[in-house]
Parts: C-alpha cells; structure tokens; sequence
C-alpha cells in the first residue's frame, strides 16, 4: 500500500475519474474503524462486495487521539497509537489515500475531488471528519505561542517547550486541559491551569471530588486558577506570547499558550456540498445525511441536537453504518422495486440510539468516574438524598445521588471499582428500595435479585473515554 502526499492542483469533475466504491472521508477513530469493520464483513462475501477507499488528510492514519495524551509525557511513543497495523487495510483490500484532502463533493454526479487532483466516483460516501479544535478569539489568538492539543503534530511542538522547561497556561479545566498540563509538567513544562468555573472537571465532578483533584495536581506540579476569565493574550514586539491578562487585572507570564476549549465538528465540507448543518452534520439513527448515498459517523454529525465526543457512542455509530452498507444489503438495494423489498433489508439495519454515558476518566492515571445527574439547583437539591462515604487516607470518595427510590447519579474518585454496578444501575432506572442501606459499600453487600429495573437497557461500557474536550 503507498501513502502518498501532493501539492494541490484542480481538475475538472469530467476528467481523470476513478471508481472508488464506498469512500470515507476521514481517517480518524471513527473513519479507520468503520473502513476495517466493513472491510471484515466483506471479506467472504466478494460477489457483493464494492471497494473500499479511506482518505486521510493528515499523512498519519488511524491513530487513537486518545493515547496523545502518554505520548505528550514520554510514557509511550506515537507508533503505539496507532489502532491498526496498515499491512491490515491493504490485506483487507482497502485502498488509502494518505496526506491529501477532499476539495469538492458533487452530489448529483457522485464524485468528488482531492487535493492532488483525482476525481473518485463512489458508491456510497460517509463523511467521518472529526472535530477540530476550539480557538477562543481573544486578542491576539493568532500569535506565535498559541497552540491546541489536537494532533501528533502539537504533540511534537509542545513536547520542545516542555523539555526547554518555558513557562505554559493551559485554557480549560476540562479532561483534555488536565491531560496536557500534568504531560507537559513531567516533562519539565512550568504549567498553570486556567479555567473559568468553581473547579476542574465542573461538568463530571462534584466539588469535593474536584478538590481530591486539585490537591492531587498541586503535588504534581501543575498550578491552577479558577474562577478565572480571560481578558487577552498579551504580546511581544515580535507578536510572541509572554502571557495572559485576566478581567481581574492580574497578568500571567507565559511562554506559550495551550487552548484546551472543548472541540468543533468539521462541517465546511459537508456544508459546501448541501448538506444539511447544525452544529453537526444531521443524521437520522441509520447515519444517513440529507443526501441519498451520503452518510456520517463520529464527532462530526449530529443527531436530535445532540453531539458525539466519546468512544462509546461513536463506536455504536460504526456499528450501525457497517450493519446498513454491507455487501449483502448493498447488492440488494441495487434490485429493490418495491416498498416491501426496500423493508427488507431495512429489517437487517441495527439503529443508533443515543444512551446516557458513563464517564470513566484517567488524568495522567488518577481515576474518577461520573455517571446521571451530579449538578442541581436548590429546588432539586432539596428532592435528593445525597449519601456519601469517603476514605481521607487513600484519597477515596464516593457519593451516590437518589431521588424517589432511584439512583440518579454517582461520583467516584481514586477507588472506581464499583463504576460498573453503578452506571448500570442509573442506566436502567432500577428501583434500590430493597438495597438502598447498603448501596454505599458496592455490589458485592446488596442483593441484586431484589431490584427491578424500569427500563432495561444494555449497560453502558464503564471504560468509555473521551475523545476531545469535555471541558
């Protein structure tokens, strides 16, 4: 297989076209999962089977955004990220187009143009262009200093300031902020966290549980400032940061920037080629888009307003697509005539159902886990039970939230061994009347038979991470 890069030229549409089956536009988590799983369903099928083609802008494919993390602190290399092995896509028979990007989709025509100046028709298109990274446009953004947490080749920049021990501000408290800061501390980086809310992790922690964690980054070396908005970045007469000026009037020094604010789907191209956007690409629960032929997965699309950033149900994405383009439902819709045979093979889909998420969290192997609701206002705080049992010498927190004989949320932090029972509990909105006196000391105390659940569900992983920013 060869992976090649080209310096863009343009071509018209009616020249140099090249029959690539079903093509994925993105090489990401999402895109080089579903290439693979499609490709394995394929393989003994191949009456039926199309090509299959995976195009990646970044000359990097398939790695886990995910493991950044341990590459940015030099606990593993970035050839270890990487989710397959790329003598595997070319024993599947997947032709990938490395280091080039899409610059045009033609909808009617079903083709579309790279950047090095081929035109593939396709089959069936999926659009799984990921997210990019949020860049508040404050003062001065733009100067040299400003980075994002997003791709290898951050990871390569911020690594050079580390190990030259310059002084870095982290924007956001959120998981992926925490990541880089605690990555760039061990590697000799001056960090400090700055981040708007009460606490880190505001949306997955409750305060004591945020505290633990504070405490714990303080003897790590990584400072923080909360309750903290930012008024500009300042600059140098070369346009270089050398630091942050906050509302309150303070400034603080900095080498260099690292914006960790949460991610964007990628919508331009989509968007060019009249599909209908949101804030995501819009799919309905089988991935298609508004376009016949034209489908999405990942953090790109968007489904009854809601947006995908975790593995979970991105995964379950993937799942769904492979289940609607397999061979044997491909080669069936060609000869469809009818509603009932279209029916048909409609029955074999698997649908997307958005289901309530666990998150089990690893900040440079500090573990915490949130599942349900964990925030409230007073009126509501005032109809919930709040039971919680903590260990001050091991750093072990645990609260349960019950509202009406249901457990409606959980917090755990450095013990999360109980996160399973506890999301599964939330999930199926079970009834702990029977086990409520000892819920607190985990599974293994309360008498499982006795609880119903409302609404069973399959329980939600309790190793689901995040893929971007969950600040």
């Amino acid at each position: 297989m060869s992976l090649v890069s080209q310096e863009p030229t343009h071509t018209s549409f009616s020249k140099r076209r090249t029959t690539a089956g079903i093509v994925i536009i993105g090489a990401g988590m999402a895109g080089s999962r579903f290439a693979i799983e499609l490709a394995r369903t394929q393989s003994n099928d191949d009456t039926a089977r199309l090509p299959i083609t995976l195009i990646s802008k970044e000359p990097q494919v398939g790695y886990n955004r995910i493991m950044l993390s341990p590459v940015l602190s030099g606990e593993s290399v970035f050839e270890e990220t990487y989710l397959y092995e790329l003598a595997e896509y070319e024993q599947l028979g997947i032709t990938v187009l490395a280091g080039t990007s899409v610059d045009a989709i033609e909808t009617k025509q079903q083709c579309i143009e790279l950047s090095d100046g081929q035109v593939l028709d396709y089959t069936e298109l999926v659009l799984a262009t990921g997210s990019q990274a949020r860049v508040i446009p404050f003062a001065n953004h733009d100067a040299k200093g400003v980075h994002v947490f997003r791709e290898i080749a951050d990871v390569q920049v911020l690594t050079e300031y580390a190990r030259q021990a310059k002084k870095g501000l982290v924007i956001g408290g959120g998981v992926l902020g925490l990541e880089a800061a605690c990555a760039l501390a061990s590697q000799g980086a001056d960090m400090t966290v700055v981040h708007v809310d009460s606490h880190v992790l505001n949306r997955q922690l409750d305060m004591p549980a945020a505290h633990l964690l504070q405490a714990e980054l303080f003897s790590r070396s990584v400072k923080l400032e909360v309750l903290a908005n930012t008024e500009c970045i300042t600059v140098n007469d070369q346009h270089e940061v050398n630091g942050l000026l906050l509302k309150d009037g303070r400034t603080l020094p900095a080498d260099f920037i690292v914006m960790a604010v949460g991610v964007i789907p990628n919508t331009t191209l989509a968007q060019q080629s009249g599909l209908e956007v949101n804030r995501g690409i819009l799919v309905d629960n089988f991935m298609h888009t508004s376009c016949p032929h034209v489908y999405a997965i990942g953090e790109c699309v968007e489904l009854d307003g809601e947006l995908f950033g975790m593995v979970a149900p991105v995964n379950q994405q993937v799942d769904t697509l492979v289940s609607v383009l397999k061979a044997p439902y491909i080669s069936s819709r060609k000869t469809a005539n009818s509603d009932s045979r279209i029916t048909e093979y409609k029955n074999h889909w698997r649908p997307f159902i958005s289901k309530p998420l666990s998150l089990k969290l690893k900040v440079s192997g500090i573990a915490a886990f949130s599942a349900g609701q964990i925030a409230f206002d007073d009126i509501e705080m005032a109809q919930i039970e709040r039971v919680v049992y903590q260990q001050t010498s091991l750093d072990h927190y645990l609260c349960l939230y019950i509202k009406e004989s249901k457990l409606i949320g959980t917090v755990l932090y450095g013990d999360v061994s109980e996160s399973g029972f506890y999301s599964q509990l939330i999930t199926d909105g079970s009834d702990i009347s029977s086990i409520k006196e000892d819920l607190i000391f985990g599974e293994a105390y309360c008498d499982v038979e006795k609880i119903e659940a409302a609404e069973p569900e399959s329980a939600v992983p309790s190793d689901a991470h995040l893929i971007g920013e969950a600040s």
